[in-house]
């Protein structure tokens, strides 16, 4: 797993040429330091800035973004992989939480219990870490909860699972918004948290879908609903 990223795969990841994502870092707030002679920048602060930034990318940019972590991760973009990523029972529907540190525990028990994850409190040390550095949380409802430092919590695997709300919460989102739907990733991989990420940035902008998440009552539902939105961004490229 890499600790520190080369501008040149920074670029990969983005789907941009290596000179127009220099000038993207350069205009950042990221710090870069020297590693055996090579500029190179800290991969959690890397993903907690793009994260942030994601919200105000087009359509057409996170379109570009999701084309090109399919070159980079190996996973086509003809792929519904988020919803085979949540098929395996990783969809969690009305969560009892009522506050932002009881959604983390219920969602660090989810994990553990699909066997990938064994160090409960490490991951809850981590996901609150980095909902205090910022929150993950959007005006739309969404949050994209993950650990600061994967590095420090043992995986044997990627992970991707959604937690709905039984009633909207306080997750920290802008101007106290409250949020129902929360998208936990766990990747080791920095190109494909981004992938990932993309993907579901472009599906999340449609509010039709996140009504018919909020509204269905079963976990097979939900996974149809969410595959049919996957399948439209597929077919739209």
């Amino acid at each position: 797993m890499d600790i520190f990223l080369h501008t040149n795969d920074i670029a990969r990841c983005l789907g941009m040429s290596v000179r127009d994502t220099e000038k993207l870092l350069r205009r950042s707030p990221l710090q870069c330091r020297m590693v055996d002679g090579r500029k190179m920048y800290f991969r959690d602060d890397l993903l907690l800035w793009l994260q942030n930034e994601f919200d105000s990318l087009t359509v057409e940019k996170l379109r570009d973004m999701d084309l090109a972590g399919a070159s980079t991760t190996g996973m086509s973009h003809d792929v519904p992989f988020v919803t085979e990523l949540l098929s395996p029972g990783r969809i969690h529907l009305d969560v009892s939480a009522n506050t932002s540190s009881s959604m983390i525990r219920k969602l660090a028990g989810y994990v553990c219990r699909t066997g990938l994850l064994y160090d409960h409190d490490e991951l809850i040390r981590q996901i609150s870490a980095r909902e205090d550095v910022g929150s993950t949380a959007l005006d739309n409802g969404v949050a994209f909860p993950h650990p600061k430092s994967i590095m420090k919590v043992y995986s044997e695997g990627h992970l991707l699972l959604l937690a709905r709300a039984a009633h909207s919460i306080p997750f920290g989102g802008p101007k106290g918004r409250l949020t129902s739907l929360f998208f936990l990733l766990f990747f080791p991989r920095p190109d494909m948290h981004l992938h990932i990420l993309a993907r579901l940035n472009r599906m999340i902008r449609d509010r039709e879908f996140l009504n018919s998440l909020l509204q269905t009552g079963t976990e097979e539902k939900a996974l149809s609903i969410i595959e049919t939105r996957e399948r439209e961004l597929i077919e739209q490229h």
